[in-house]
């Protein structure tokens, strides 16, 4: 199956399971990877990392790969922000 096709459904999959969410960016790379970001959405800090820990590990019960990368807000950048990359193949990222 398209490895496009398998990103959008699967981020669809995302948005009905989990709203509300908050997407900065949705990138595919030619590799069979790709990386979904999020910012919160006004929740607490340790309520939107576990939210994000429960998205990861969903990404994984469809056979694919994936790694969390967590961002604190600090004094440049007032809100949380999370990367979740994925492997479509299931390999390393």
């Amino acid at each position: 199956m398209d490895i496009v096709k398998l990103f959008l459904d699967l981020n669809i999959e995302i948005q009905k399971k989990f709203a509300p969410l908050s997407w900065v960016d949705l990138t595919h790379y030619d590799d069979g990877t790709g990386s979904i970001s999020f910012t919160d959405c006004g929740e607490p800090e340790d309520q939107f990392f576990n939210k994000m820990c429960e998205i990861k590990e969903f990404v994984k019960t469809f056979g694919y790969t994936a790694e969390l990368i967590k961002w604190r807000a600090d004094c440049e950048c007032p809100y949380h922000e999370a990367t979740i990359n994925i492997n479509f193949h299931g390999g390393e990222l």
